[in-house]
């Protein structure tokens, strides 16, 4: 046991051997207390708790919380909601010990959930729980057999549908509309600002998203990096945000107007409308992409040797545009 030395201010300190950093040297923890009983004690239990971690000797629910504190400076604060909001799922297995975990056991927690989420959930929940395993544990591995996918086909809203969206709408939903059909998200539309617009093209660089309090807030960095692009908007001049609603605010509002028209519709379908119109319009795949903020799937060939002409860019952006626009004013 690490004995604790009396420092010129009176204090006890013991100095507990850590780890070694990339250039090979001892990295020690320090623990200081007024009493030396105290400093060895603070010492000892930090050197058990290091032990059970080297042993992979804790907790699914020490792994989890350890994973979400170490992670969560460079995660999302909307992802880390996320991560806090799927914490009650592991309770059958929080007091389960993770140098213990076998296939078995992993696979029975993921049927129990089957029944009570969705697929997607599912996945959701056990990628939180492997990840936290794996990095106590990163050798350790589970085979584990997840429900089919939910296969979903939307339908896209027909020209006459959002015409009928546009007509009805009151002034600020007339705006979300605008910037959703030409393939902007909720968040994106939030954190749309009238500086980030130059002689009818905006720069989308921005997110409106919860932080793990739930509370709304402005993000600087875009979704994806895909997500930060540039594309043309029928918005005039002003100061501050261009919608005065939060994302939420956004999807009741739209609901309440859809329910008025008797439609089946959600805002996030206007970003479906967007893809299938540049489909329709022959819009290639790459333009498409990068007009509505989504990765470029496909072979390197398309990554890195197709790329954007510029003219050809601002042909099809105008293509898209003078349709857009037809809908509404018709």
């Amino acid at each position: 046991m690490a004995k604790a030395k009396k420092l010129p201010s009176g204090s006890w300190r013991v100095q507990v051997y850590s780890h070694k950093d990339s250039a090979g040297k001892r990295v020690y923890k320090s623990f200081t207390a007024k009493s030396k009983a105290e400093a060895e004690m603070l010492a000892a239990g930090y050197k058990a708790g290091k032990r059970r971690i080297d042993n992979n000797d804790i907790t699914v629910e020490e792994a989890i919380n350890g994973y979400i504190q170490i992670k969560e400076p460079v995660l999302s604060p909307s992802t880390v909601r996320g991560y806090k909001g799927m914490l009650h799922y592991f309770k059958p297995i929080n007091r389960k010990r993770i140098n213990t975990l076998v296939s078995r056991d992993m696979q029975e927690f993921v049927s129990s959930l089957s029944v009570k989420v969705s697929p997607k959930t599912v996945r959701n929940i056990y990628g939180l729980l492997a990840c936290s395993v794996a990095l106590y544990a990163p050798d350790v591995s589970f085979k584990v057999t997840f429900p089919p996918k939910q296969i979903k086909r939307p339908v896209s809203p027909s020209d006459d549908d959002i015409k009928a969206l546009y007509n009805a709408a009151n002034d600020q939903m007339k705006v979300c509309l605008l910037l959703g059909m030409r393939g902007m998200r909720r968040g994106e539309i939030a954190a749309l600002k009238y500086e980030d617009i130059k002689d009818g093209i905006a720069h989308i660089h921005a997110d409106m998203v919860k932080d793990s309090n739930g509370k709304w807030v402005y993000k600087e960095i875009p979704k994806t990096a895909d997500s930060d692009r540039y594309i043309r908007v029928p918005i005039g001049k002003g100061t501050g945000f261009i919608v005065k609603w939060t994302p939420d605010s956004i999807t009741k509002r739209f609901i309440e107007l859809r329910d008025s028209l008797g439609l089946s519709l959600c805002f996030h379908d206007l970003r479906h409308y967007f893809a299938s119109t540049a489909a329709v319009l022959d819009i290639p795949d790459i333009y498409t992409a990068d007009m509505g903020g989504w990765k470029r799937e496909g072979s390197v060939m398309k990554s890195v040797y197709q790329n954007n002409i510029t003219s050809l860019s601002d042909y099809y952006s105008n293509k898209m545009e003078d349709h857009l626009q037809s809908v509404i004013s018709e």
